[in-house]
């Protein structure tokens, strides 16, 4: 039993430690169920997608080969579908299928010497389905009471680890959907917490801080390079981090950072993004962000932007960037070592990816930040 309680504890760990898995599979192989091999599968109904988040003693190929939907066709898999929740059982008897299903245990059972096949469904509902299937060999003795009574006895766990592996894969998923989304912006952003600690900063904000010193990224904040603006600076984001949402007066407010070695001022809007407030109208503080451009600065869009966007080639978004930076495509082409004619028949492959029918109108698009994720 003290034995069972530890596996448990792996059980629970692998919930928020994806990687813990194949792990657990090992350990229920080898210590809890002497089995050969087995494994964790999944169909994502929602998402349409089937995978094997752990495993033990399987060749890769047939991991691989469940991911393409394989397992479908599989006489075991269609077996164990029907099975109710959290009952497990030996599933597969080599000896029983021999004569039912002749080709079943040809081509998959004494190949992979599979004798017993014993399984367990952890969800099976409109949204997944989720089961674990153990296998022992021909020369092994077939699944116990015993062993079906503790595969019986883990279900619960597994089931509350299962679902908590799914809310961090869904929150995991959803972060970096935001960082990719983030990192599209024409301008700067900065966001910070109420306290002016910097929790995301994406390339375009590298760029410009790199190229323009009137802010500067301080340890685990900003400073501004003048102390009269960067204690202005200091004011605007406590007033913003205490902005209540319906405050749009105090929620937009922008000021210009100087720096000697530039003629014009780095430009930083700066909007809360506190959405909350207590029961009686007071804002919570909240994060802050800061969005950044410099008038003297070339357009800071990464090319690998365009070409998520609009499926151009590196050659292309190149174009494109070098367009939106002033360059005529005479002085593309010299830049570039290429002639006039392969720059414009570049732009017109751009024209037909943006939607657009003009330079100006790729000018306008790139500088107006009017792109949209896709």
């Amino acid at each position: 039993m003290d034995g069972l309680l530890d596996f448990i504890g792996e059980i629970y760990e692998a919930s928020y430690n994806p990687g813990h898995w194949n792990r657990v599979m090992t350990l229920l192989c080898e210590n809890v169920m002497d089995a050969r091999s087995g494994a964790i599968f999944i169909e994502d109904h929602q998402g349409g997608t089937r995978s094997m988040i752990g495993y033990h003693g399987l060749p890769k190929a047939v991991v691989a080969s469940y991911r393409f939907g394989i397992g479908k066709y599989d006489y075991t898999f269609q077996a164990q579908r029907d099975e109710p929740v959290g009952q497990a059982r030996q599933i597969i008897d080599s000896r029983a299928v021999k004569d039912a299903h002749p080709y079943y245990f040809r081509l998959i059972l004494k190949p992979n010497d599979i004798g017993f096949i014993s399984g367990m469904n952890i969800f099976h509902d409109k949204e997944w389905l989720v089961g674990i299937g153990l296998h022992r060999s021909f020369s092994a003795e077939p699944f116990s009471d015993t062993d079906i009574a503790k595969l019986r006895l883990l279900y619960p766990h597994f089931k509350r680890a299962i679902r908590i592996h799914r809310e961090f894969h869904r929150l995991r998923t959803r972060q970096q959907t935001l960082h990719s989304a983030l990192s599209r912006f024409m301008l700067g952003l900065i966001i910070l917490e109420p306290d002016g600690t910097v929790t995301y900063r994406n390339p375009v904000a590298d760029a410009l801080l790199a190229q323009h010193n009137g802010l500067a990224l301080t340890g685990a904040g900003i400073k501004a390079y003048y102390a009269d603006e960067d204690a202005r600076l200091a004011r605007l984001i406590a007033e913003q981090a205490k902005a209540a949402p319906k405050d749009i007066t105090t929620r937009n407010t922008a000021i210009g950072l100087h720096h000697p070695d530039r003629d014009n001022a780095l430009t930083v809007m700066l909007a809360t993004l506190n959405e909350d407030q207590t029961p009686n109208g007071e804002p919570i503080n909240g994060t802050v962000a800061l969005y950044i451009s410099d008038p003297d600065s070339p357009l800071n869009i990464p090319a690998e932007t365009l070409r998520s966007l609009y499926e151009m080639t590196p050659s292309e978004s190149s174009v494109a960037i070098a367009l939106a930076n002033g360059l005529s495509p005479g002085q593309i082409a010299d830049n570039n070592g290429t002639s006039v004619d392969t720059v414009r028949s570049q732009l017109k492959a751009i024209y037909s990816k943006m939607g657009v029918n003009k330079q100006q109108d790729v000018i306008r698009t790139l500088l107006s930040g009017a792109m949209q994720v896709r």
